[in-house]
């Protein structure tokens, strides 16, 4: 094309990996990985009685088919979680808590905060901007600094 520029083109799965490795967050997925495989991780019999819901601080939370099932997973909670970590490299889960399914009829167990809104520290925001910069397709790159920053502004309100 006449002006002997050498663009580089970079394509999405391109440039993601990078973001996630520089931001920290292959752990973070890694510790996600096995939920879709999660009858092959613990077998079928702890399988058909519980999903997982979420990890957080490196606690996964199960949530459990009733309080029968709840302590029989007490009982080879270890087992569980040697089974679990054995499928991660990166990071390890700590600990497994369980619940029960909430009954639509009871209505929310709990309460939530309200949501507040608190603007990220704008230096942060330029840090964040610039890795980013790299990527040519402004769409995706506004997206990415869209998630980014709600991600630091939407906060719970503290009850006073």
């Amino acid at each position: 094309m006449g002006s002997g520029k050498n663009r580089k083109y970079m394509t999405v799965s391109g440039v993601l990996p990078e973001v996630v490795r520089h931001q920290g967050w292959a752990a973070k997925l890694e510790m996600h990985s096995f939920f879709p495989i999660w009858e092959k991780v613990v077998g079928e019999n702890v399988a058909c009685c519980s999903r997982p819901l979420k990890i957080v601080k490196d606690v996964l939370w199960l949530e459990v088919e009733s309080s029968t099932w709840m302590q029989q997973l007490q009982f080879e909670k270890m087992r569980i979680l040697d089974d679990i970590n054995a499928t991660l490299t990166r990071s390890r889960i700590r600990d497994i808590r369980f619940l029960l399914p909430r009954d639509e009829e009871q209505g929310p167990s709990k309460e939530l905060p309200e949501i507040i809104f608190v603007s990220p520290d704008p230096e942060a925001l330029r840090k964040f901007e610039k890795q980013v910069g790299i990527i040519e397709d402004e769409a995706i790159r506004e997206s990415l600094i869209r998630l980014w920053y709600l991600t630091k502004a939407c906060r719970r309100k503290q009850k006073s």
